[in-house]
């Protein structure tokens, strides 16, 4: 079932890359990916220590990423 579902997503990713909206779109979700992948690590690595850069730093985070799902 896991296979299927994959091979469905490439299939889709394919057409997409062929399209050129289609790859410049998942250009734009990878970059966004990449940076929140590092919002997240910067936010864990500064709420481990809990200094008050760290603190704020997470505040900070928080508060954007709220705001990306409204």
């Amino acid at each position: 079932m896991l296979t299927n579902t994959i091979q469905k997503w490439y299939a889709k990713m394919l057409v997409s890359l062929n399209n050129q909206k289609g790859a410049q779109a998942i250009e734009w979700i990878a970059l966004a990916g990449v940076i929140l992948a590092i919002f997240a690590a910067i936010q864990l690595y500064f709420n481990k220590g809990e200094t008050s850069v760290g603190n704020a730093i997470s505040e900070t985070l928080s508060n954007i990423i709220k705001k990306i799902g409204e």
